[in-house]
């Protein structure tokens, strides 16, 4: 098992490899707190979700976070092959706006080429074992969550990014405001907090968060 640290939160990689897919793999989902990273290598198949399915091949890339229903089914004239990160979480509340991102993503896919790279040297590093190579992996996590979580969180259209991410600090606001004093926040104050109109901020909430101010005001005051 290996600990490292991104942002100031603690993550373990409970397990990691590569293989192919010489049979279906039944449906399962994971528990809290728990993320599966796929990066589909090679072959054809098929992943299946609880409301959708999608067709996989070279360079699609997922993710599939607590209590997400996936199934992959494998096409036995050109077996899928994938490189796989399974890990865990801890517990700890954030208010980095990028692991905030990555752990309310729970489940995600899309085509992406550029992080064959990353999930190869882990994998490399993890069939080698030189000297160090426990810390390589922690230090080639940080550059892949980070690389993910850059993905989460495009740019928001009409606002130019400054020297300190003005994105980030947005949620970064958003995280303490709901952490702080959320029965008493209101739409209007939050608003003002990050400087856009109440209507952005709810699509802000619903595209990065999946909720409503009230739903995810209801989560702050109930946890």
């Amino acid at each position: 098992m290996i600990t490292f640290n991104w942002n100031g939160y603690e993550f373990k990689i409970i397990q990691y490899g590569s293989g192919i897919f010489e049979r279906d793999m039944a449906g399962h989902r994971h528990s809290k707190n728990s993320y599966e990273l796929h990066y589909i290598t090679g072959g054809k198949g098929k992943l299946t979700t609880d409301g959708n399915s999608y067709e996989l091949s070279k360079g699609d890339f997922f993710v599939t976070g607590p209590d997400v229903y996936h199934q992959q089914s494998t096409d036995k004239n050109d077996m899928l092959s994938e490189i796989y990160i399974y890990l865990q979480s801890s517990d700890k509340k954030t208010n980095n706006a990028f692991v905030s991102a990555f752990l309310s993503t729970h489940f995600y896919f899309c085509k992406n080429y550029e992080l064959q790279k990353y999930f190869e040297m882990i994998l490399q590093e993890k069939e080698e074992q030189k000297l160090g190579f426990e810390t390589a992996i922690g230090a080639l996590m940080q550059l892949l969550l980070t690389h993910i979580s850059r993905i989460y969180l495009p740019p928001i259209s009409g606002v130019a990014e400054d020297g300190g991410n003005l994105i980030d600090k947005r949620f970064f606001i958003i995280e303490l405001a709901f952490m702080n004093d959320p029965e008493k926040l209101t739409l209007s104050q939050l608003s003002e907090s990050i400087g856009v109109c109440e209507r952005q901020t709810q699509r802000l909430l619903k595209k990065y968060y999946g909720k409503s101010f009230t739903e995810k005001k209801e989560e702050a005051t109930t946890r």
